[in-house]
Protein backbone atom coordinates (compact mmCIF):
# COMPACT_ATOMS: atom_id res chain seq x y z
CA UNK A 1 0.00 0.00 0.00
CA UNK A 2 1.65 3.06 -0.73
CA UNK A 3 -0.19 6.33 0.91
CA UNK A 4 0.89 10.19 -0.19
CA UNK A 5 0.29 13.09 2.36
CA UNK A 6 -0.14 16.98 0.76
CA UNK A 7 1.08 19.71 3.36
CA UNK A 8 1.65 23.62 2.46
CA UNK A 9 4.94 23.66 4.59
CA UNK A 10 7.59 21.50 7.42
CA UNK A 11 6.11 24.70 9.31
CA UNK A 12 3.86 24.20 13.02
CA UNK A 13 2.05 21.53 14.96
CA UNK A 14 0.15 20.46 11.60
CA UNK A 15 3.35 19.46 9.85
CA UNK A 16 4.48 17.56 13.09
CA UNK A 17 1.53 15.64 12.74
CA UNK A 18 2.62 14.70 9.20
CA UNK A 19 5.93 13.90 9.70
CA UNK A 20 4.19 11.66 12.63
CA UNK A 21 2.02 10.08 10.94
CA UNK A 22 3.99 8.98 8.55
CA UNK A 23 6.34 7.62 10.41
CA UNK A 24 3.55 5.78 12.01
CA UNK A 25 2.61 4.24 9.04
CA UNK A 26 6.31 3.45 7.73
CA UNK A 27 6.28 1.29 11.27
CA UNK A 28 3.80 -0.88 9.85
CA UNK A 29 5.15 -1.45 6.57
CA UNK A 30 3.19 1.38 4.25
CA UNK A 31 5.00 3.12 2.00
CA UNK A 32 4.90 6.93 2.58
CA UNK A 33 5.56 9.83 0.64
CA UNK A 34 5.07 13.34 1.84
CA UNK A 35 4.64 16.26 -0.62
CA UNK A 36 5.12 19.75 0.39
CA UNK A 37 4.59 23.17 -1.35
CA UNK A 38 7.71 24.64 0.46
CA UNK A 39 10.13 22.84 2.12
CA UNK A 40 12.09 25.37 4.53
CA UNK A 41 14.32 22.81 6.37
CA UNK A 42 16.66 20.39 4.62
CA UNK A 43 15.94 17.78 7.14
CA UNK A 44 12.68 17.74 7.30
CA UNK A 45 11.19 14.37 5.58
CA UNK A 46 9.23 16.34 2.53
CA UNK A 47 9.33 16.44 -0.75
CA UNK A 48 9.51 19.80 -2.77
CA UNK A 49 7.16 20.17 -5.36
CA UNK A 50 7.32 24.00 -6.13
CA UNK A 51 10.90 23.06 -7.30
CA UNK A 52 11.70 25.76 -9.75
CA UNK A 53 11.88 29.72 -10.03
CA UNK A 54 8.78 29.56 -12.81
CA UNK A 55 6.77 27.01 -10.99
CA UNK A 56 7.37 29.75 -7.47
CA UNK A 57 6.31 32.50 -9.16
CA UNK A 58 3.36 30.93 -10.46
CA UNK A 59 2.37 30.15 -7.00
CA UNK A 60 3.50 33.21 -5.50
CA UNK A 61 0.87 34.46 -8.40
CA UNK A 62 -1.99 32.60 -7.08
CA UNK A 63 -1.48 33.50 -3.45
CA UNK A 64 -1.53 36.72 -4.06
CA UNK A 65 -5.43 36.02 -5.98
CA UNK A 66 -6.26 34.08 -2.79
CA UNK A 67 -5.78 36.55 -0.81
CA UNK A 68 -7.26 39.88 -2.79
CA UNK A 69 -10.67 37.12 -2.44
CA UNK A 70 -10.15 36.94 1.04
CA UNK A 71 -11.24 38.80 3.85
CA UNK A 72 -9.59 39.38 7.26
CA UNK A 73 -9.42 35.71 9.23
CA UNK A 74 -11.52 34.43 5.79
CA UNK A 75 -9.01 32.85 3.86
CA UNK A 76 -10.26 31.73 -0.04
CA UNK A 77 -8.32 28.80 -1.39
CA UNK A 78 -9.68 29.82 -5.03
CA UNK A 79 -6.38 29.17 -6.84
CA UNK A 80 -3.52 26.23 -6.02
CA UNK A 81 -1.47 23.52 -7.84
CA UNK A 82 -3.08 20.75 -9.58
CA UNK A 83 -1.25 17.64 -8.00
CA UNK A 84 -3.52 15.03 -9.61
CA UNK A 85 -0.76 14.37 -12.34
CA UNK A 86 2.16 14.13 -10.15
CA UNK A 87 3.92 10.88 -10.01
CA UNK A 88 3.61 10.62 -6.57
CA UNK A 89 0.00 11.46 -6.51
CA UNK A 90 -0.71 8.75 -9.44
CA UNK A 91 0.62 6.08 -7.67
CA UNK A 92 -0.74 6.32 -4.59
CA UNK A 93 -3.71 3.49 -3.14
CA UNK A 94 -4.63 6.87 -1.06
CA UNK A 95 -3.92 10.78 -0.51
CA UNK A 96 -4.12 12.12 2.83
CA UNK A 97 -4.46 15.86 2.61
CA UNK A 98 -3.23 17.60 5.98
CA UNK A 99 -3.21 21.67 6.56
CA UNK A 100 -3.11 22.60 2.48
CA UNK A 101 -4.21 26.56 2.32
CA UNK A 102 -2.38 28.47 -0.14
CA UNK A 103 -1.44 25.00 -2.07
CA UNK A 104 -4.27 22.94 -2.62
CA UNK A 105 -7.94 24.51 -3.68
CA UNK A 106 -11.29 23.51 -4.17
CA UNK A 107 -10.61 22.88 -7.54
CA UNK A 108 -7.73 21.22 -7.25
CA UNK A 109 -9.85 18.79 -4.68
CA UNK A 110 -11.87 17.85 -7.08
CA UNK A 111 -8.97 17.18 -9.55
CA UNK A 112 -7.69 14.63 -6.92
CA UNK A 113 -11.37 13.16 -6.53
CA UNK A 114 -11.29 12.36 -10.43
CA UNK A 115 -8.54 10.00 -9.86
CA UNK A 116 -10.72 7.44 -8.06
CA UNK A 117 -8.79 7.13 -4.96
CA UNK A 118 -9.78 7.32 -1.60
CA UNK A 119 -8.91 10.76 -0.14
CA UNK A 120 -8.45 10.98 3.45
CA UNK A 121 -8.23 14.82 4.80
CA UNK A 122 -7.20 15.57 8.09
CA UNK A 123 -8.78 18.38 10.22
CA UNK A 124 -5.82 20.39 11.56
CA UNK A 125 -7.77 23.04 12.84
CA UNK A 126 -11.74 24.49 12.17
CA UNK A 127 -11.08 25.22 8.07
CA UNK A 128 -12.35 22.44 6.95
CA UNK A 129 -15.91 22.65 7.91
CA UNK A 130 -16.86 26.71 8.21
CA UNK A 131 -16.66 29.59 5.82
CA UNK A 132 -12.58 30.11 5.68
CA UNK A 133 -11.73 30.42 9.45
CA UNK A 134 -9.46 28.33 10.82
CA UNK A 135 -11.13 28.93 14.24
CA UNK A 136 -14.83 30.06 14.83
CA UNK A 137 -13.92 31.83 18.50
CA UNK A 138 -17.38 29.53 19.53
CA UNK A 139 -19.73 31.91 17.03
CA UNK A 140 -21.36 28.70 16.14
CA UNK A 141 -22.12 29.57 12.56
CA UNK A 142 -20.42 27.12 10.31
CA UNK A 143 -23.58 25.01 11.49
CA UNK A 144 -25.77 27.34 9.58
CA UNK A 145 -23.82 27.69 5.84
CA UNK A 146 -21.83 31.08 7.41
CA UNK A 147 -22.84 34.48 6.15
CA UNK A 148 -22.85 37.14 8.05
CA UNK A 149 -19.50 36.20 9.65
CA UNK A 150 -18.62 38.35 12.78
CA UNK A 151 -14.91 38.10 12.28
CA UNK A 152 -15.43 40.11 9.24
CA UNK A 153 -18.37 42.48 11.20
CA UNK A 154 -20.58 41.34 8.05
CA UNK A 155 -24.39 42.03 8.30
CA UNK A 156 -24.44 40.10 4.80
CA UNK A 157 -25.94 36.52 4.15
CA UNK A 158 -24.05 36.23 0.67
CA UNK A 159 -20.86 37.56 2.03
CA UNK A 160 -17.32 35.84 1.22
CA UNK A 161 -17.65 33.39 4.45
CA UNK A 162 -21.18 32.00 2.48
CA UNK A 163 -19.58 31.90 -0.97
CA UNK A 164 -16.52 30.03 0.41
CA UNK A 165 -18.44 27.60 2.57
CA UNK A 166 -21.17 26.87 -0.66
CA UNK A 167 -17.68 26.44 -2.98
CA UNK A 168 -16.19 24.26 0.05
CA UNK A 169 -19.59 21.89 0.12
CA UNK A 170 -19.48 21.27 -3.55
CA UNK A 171 -15.69 20.37 -3.36
CA UNK A 172 -16.28 17.98 -0.80
CA UNK A 173 -17.86 14.71 -2.34
CA UNK A 174 -18.00 11.13 -2.08
CA UNK A 175 -14.25 9.41 -1.61
CA UNK A 176 -13.56 11.82 0.56
CA UNK A 177 -13.46 10.80 4.69
CA UNK A 178 -12.61 13.80 7.51
CA UNK A 179 -10.24 12.75 10.24
CA UNK A 180 -10.50 14.46 13.35
CA UNK A 181 -7.58 14.67 15.58
CA UNK A 182 -9.99 14.17 18.69
CA UNK A 183 -13.60 13.51 19.33
CA UNK A 184 -14.22 17.05 19.18
CA UNK A 185 -12.81 17.99 16.29
CA UNK A 186 -14.79 14.98 14.15
CA UNK A 187 -18.03 16.63 16.28
CA UNK A 188 -17.42 19.85 14.63
CA UNK A 189 -17.61 18.57 11.17
CA UNK A 190 -20.87 16.52 11.86
CA UNK A 191 -22.15 19.79 12.49
CA UNK A 192 -21.46 21.59 8.91
CA UNK A 193 -23.26 20.69 5.92
CA UNK A 194 -19.76 20.63 3.79
CA UNK A 195 -19.32 16.72 5.36
CA UNK A 196 -23.18 16.07 5.64
CA UNK A 197 -23.20 12.79 4.29
CA UNK A 198 -19.30 11.82 4.10
CA UNK A 199 -17.77 9.54 6.63
CA UNK A 200 -16.33 11.58 9.39
CA UNK A 201 -14.15 9.73 11.74
CA UNK A 202 -11.07 10.26 14.40
CA UNK A 203 -7.80 9.56 15.26
CA UNK A 204 -5.52 11.52 17.80
CA UNK A 205 -2.32 12.56 16.45
CA UNK A 206 0.63 10.29 17.46
CA UNK A 207 3.24 11.18 20.28
CA UNK A 208 6.68 9.80 20.06
CA UNK A 209 6.91 8.44 23.63
CA UNK A 210 10.37 7.50 23.17
CA UNK A 211 11.63 10.79 22.07
CA UNK A 212 8.99 12.82 24.49
CA UNK A 213 10.06 11.50 27.69
CA UNK A 214 10.37 12.20 31.78
CA UNK A 215 14.09 13.40 32.71
CA UNK A 216 15.43 14.34 36.03
CA UNK A 217 14.86 18.01 36.72
CA UNK A 218 18.10 18.91 37.67
CA UNK A 219 19.70 22.36 38.27
CA UNK A 220 22.36 21.72 35.21
CA UNK A 221 19.22 21.47 32.95
CA UNK A 222 17.61 24.74 34.65
CA UNK A 223 20.95 26.31 34.17
CA UNK A 224 21.48 25.68 29.93
CA UNK A 225 18.05 27.65 29.59
CA UNK A 226 18.46 30.36 32.01
CA UNK A 227 16.05 29.37 34.40
CA UNK A 228 17.84 28.40 37.76
CA UNK A 229 15.77 29.62 40.14
CA UNK A 230 13.96 28.43 43.40
CA UNK A 231 10.53 29.20 42.10
CA UNK A 232 8.21 27.36 40.38
CA UNK A 233 8.22 27.58 36.59
CA UNK A 234 5.52 28.23 34.59
CA UNK A 235 6.23 26.83 30.70
CA UNK A 236 3.80 28.42 27.91
CA UNK A 237 4.79 28.19 24.46
CA UNK A 238 3.58 27.26 20.60
CA UNK A 239 4.75 28.41 17.35
CA UNK A 240 3.93 32.11 17.55
CA UNK A 241 3.25 31.91 21.05
CA UNK A 242 2.66 35.77 21.70
CA UNK A 243 1.31 36.72 18.07
CA UNK A 244 -1.29 33.62 17.51
CA UNK A 245 -4.13 34.85 19.71
CA UNK A 246 -5.64 31.47 19.59
CA UNK A 247 -2.71 30.05 21.77
CA UNK A 248 -4.09 32.82 24.37
CA UNK A 249 -1.34 34.63 25.94
CA UNK A 250 -4.26 37.01 26.32
CA UNK A 251 -5.59 35.06 28.74
CA UNK A 252 -2.39 33.56 30.25
CA UNK A 253 -1.32 37.01 30.81
CA UNK A 254 -4.97 37.51 33.17
CA UNK A 255 -4.13 34.35 34.59
CA UNK A 256 -0.66 35.07 36.03
CA UNK A 257 -1.78 38.61 37.40
CA UNK A 258 -3.79 35.59 40.25
CA UNK A 259 -0.50 34.24 41.07
CA UNK A 260 2.60 35.53 43.58
CA UNK A 261 5.53 36.87 41.24
CA UNK A 262 7.34 35.73 44.53
CA UNK A 263 6.69 32.04 43.52
CA UNK A 264 6.48 31.34 40.45
CA UNK A 265 8.89 32.44 37.01
CA UNK A 266 7.54 32.03 33.61
CA UNK A 267 9.29 30.44 31.24
CA UNK A 268 8.59 31.33 27.18
CA UNK A 269 9.16 29.23 23.84
CA UNK A 270 8.33 29.91 20.46
CA UNK A 271 8.23 33.91 20.74
CA UNK A 272 9.96 35.94 18.13
CA UNK A 273 12.92 37.50 18.33
CA UNK A 274 12.78 40.90 20.36
CA UNK A 275 8.70 39.56 21.13
CA UNK A 276 7.41 40.15 24.75
CA UNK A 277 4.47 39.59 26.70
CA UNK A 278 3.42 43.33 28.04
CA UNK A 279 2.60 43.55 31.32
CA UNK A 280 3.41 40.24 32.58
CA UNK A 281 4.01 40.64 36.38
CA UNK A 282 5.98 37.34 36.94
CA UNK A 283 9.71 36.99 36.42
CA UNK A 284 9.98 36.04 32.48
CA UNK A 285 12.66 33.86 30.52
CA UNK A 286 12.33 33.89 26.57
CA UNK A 287 13.49 30.65 25.19
CA UNK A 288 12.73 32.01 21.17
CA UNK A 289 11.97 29.02 18.85
CA UNK A 290 13.13 25.88 19.79
CA UNK A 291 13.74 23.59 16.58
CA UNK A 292 15.49 20.39 18.13
CA UNK A 293 12.84 17.84 19.53
CA UNK A 294 15.37 17.10 22.20
CA UNK A 295 15.95 20.53 23.48
CA UNK A 296 12.20 20.60 23.70
CA UNK A 297 12.08 17.39 25.34
CA UNK A 298 14.49 19.50 28.08
CA UNK A 299 11.85 22.43 27.90
CA UNK A 300 9.10 20.29 29.01
CA UNK A 301 11.08 18.66 31.85
CA UNK A 302 12.41 21.77 33.22
CA UNK A 303 9.34 23.10 34.13
CA UNK A 304 7.05 22.30 37.05
CA UNK A 305 3.97 22.93 34.67
CA UNK A 306 2.78 23.72 31.81
CA UNK A 307 -0.05 26.40 31.05
CA UNK A 308 -2.14 26.16 27.41
CA UNK A 309 -4.97 28.73 28.09
CA UNK A 310 -6.02 28.62 24.42
CA UNK A 311 -8.84 29.36 22.81
CA UNK A 312 -9.66 26.97 20.66
CA UNK A 313 -7.94 23.65 19.70
CA UNK A 314 -8.15 20.41 17.76
CA UNK A 315 -5.63 18.36 19.55
CA UNK A 316 -2.86 20.68 20.88
CA UNK A 317 0.80 19.13 20.76
CA UNK A 318 2.03 21.41 22.98
CA UNK A 319 -0.22 19.58 26.11
CA UNK A 320 0.74 15.88 24.68
CA UNK A 321 4.22 16.57 24.54
CA UNK A 322 4.56 18.21 28.14
CA UNK A 323 2.29 15.29 29.41
CA UNK A 324 5.09 12.52 27.70
CA UNK A 325 7.17 14.49 29.79
CA UNK A 326 5.53 13.92 32.97
CA UNK A 327 4.80 17.65 33.63
CA UNK A 328 1.05 18.29 34.26
CA UNK A 329 -0.71 20.48 32.41
CA UNK A 330 -3.31 23.24 33.29
CA UNK A 331 -5.51 24.49 30.27
CA UNK A 332 -9.44 25.24 29.48
CA UNK A 333 -11.72 22.06 29.56
CA UNK A 334 -12.19 22.69 25.55
CA UNK A 335 -11.68 20.68 22.79
CA UNK A 336 -8.11 18.45 22.26
CA UNK A 337 -7.04 19.90 25.41
CA UNK A 338 -9.77 18.15 27.39
CA UNK A 339 -9.23 15.13 26.01
CA UNK A 340 -5.51 14.43 26.44
CA UNK A 341 -5.69 16.32 30.28
CA UNK A 342 -7.35 14.29 33.10
CA UNK A 343 -8.76 16.89 35.72
CA UNK A 344 -6.66 16.66 39.04
CA UNK A 345 -4.61 13.71 37.76
CA UNK A 346 -2.18 14.51 35.12
CA UNK A 347 -3.39 18.30 35.24
CA UNK A 348 -6.03 20.69 35.62
CA UNK A 349 -8.85 21.78 33.73
CA UNK A 350 -10.74 25.34 34.24
CA UNK A 351 -13.66 26.24 32.76
CA UNK A 352 -13.80 28.36 29.43
CA UNK A 353 -13.18 32.17 30.33
CA UNK A 354 -12.36 31.34 34.11
CA UNK A 355 -8.82 33.15 34.64
CA UNK A 356 -9.04 32.49 38.24
CA UNK A 357 -9.06 28.98 38.19
CA UNK A 358 -6.52 28.56 35.59
CA UNK A 359 -4.36 30.04 38.47
CA UNK A 360 -5.95 27.52 40.83
CA UNK A 361 -4.88 25.10 38.31
CA UNK A 362 -1.67 26.58 38.72
CA UNK A 363 -1.63 26.20 42.25
CA UNK A 364 -2.92 23.13 42.48
CA UNK A 365 -0.06 21.23 39.72
CA UNK A 366 2.56 22.95 41.78
CA UNK A 367 1.66 21.93 44.91
CA UNK A 368 1.25 18.02 45.10
CA UNK A 369 2.51 15.21 43.29
CA UNK A 370 0.54 14.45 40.10
CA UNK A 371 0.41 11.18 38.35
CA UNK A 372 2.32 10.42 35.00
CA UNK A 373 -0.38 9.28 32.43
CA UNK A 374 0.77 7.76 29.14
CA UNK A 375 -2.26 8.20 26.64
CA UNK A 376 -2.87 6.02 24.02
CA UNK A 377 -1.85 7.71 21.10
CA UNK A 378 1.94 6.39 20.65
CA UNK A 379 3.08 6.47 16.83
CA UNK A 380 2.70 2.38 17.48
CA UNK A 381 -0.62 2.87 18.29
CA UNK A 382 -1.62 5.38 15.87
CA UNK A 383 -0.01 3.77 12.46
CA UNK A 384 -1.99 0.58 13.35
CA UNK A 385 -5.04 3.00 13.27
CA UNK A 386 -4.54 4.91 10.02
CA UNK A 387 -3.23 2.01 8.55
CA UNK A 388 -6.37 -0.18 9.35
CA UNK A 389 -8.36 2.98 7.66
CA UNK A 390 -6.85 3.03 4.98
CA UNK A 391 -7.01 -0.69 4.19
CA UNK A 392 -10.81 -0.24 4.99
CA UNK A 393 -11.20 2.46 2.16
CA UNK A 394 -9.14 0.69 -0.47
CA UNK A 395 -11.42 -2.26 -0.23
CA UNK A 396 -14.76 -0.47 -0.52
CA UNK A 397 -13.27 1.74 -3.21
CA UNK A 398 -13.06 -1.89 -4.83
CA UNK A 399 -16.05 -3.09 -4.42
CA UNK A 400 -17.75 0.02 -5.57
CA UNK A 401 -16.28 -0.09 -8.49
CA UNK A 402 -16.91 -4.35 -9.28
CA UNK A 403 -20.61 -3.23 -8.41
Amino acid sequence: MKVVHLATTDLGGSYKAVERIHRALCMHGVESVVLLRTKYHKESIGIQVIDTPFKSLVSKAKNVGNLLMSKGEIISDYFGTDMSKHPDVREADVIILHWVNSFISYRNVEQLLALGKPILWVAHDMWNCTGGCHYDRYCGRYAEGCGKCPLIGSERENDVSRRNFDRKAHAVRAGLTLVGPSRWSAECAKKSRIWQGRRITWIYNPIDYEQYRRMEKTDALRAKYGVKTDKKIILFGACGALSNRTKGAQNLLKALQKLDPASYLLAVFGNKDGERLEGCPLETRYLGYIRSEEEMTEVYNLADVFLAPSEQESFCYTVGEALACGTPVVGFRIGGIAEQVTHEANGYLAEYGNYEQLADGVRYCTGQPMQYIRNANSLQKIGEQYKKLCEELISNHHIRMEG
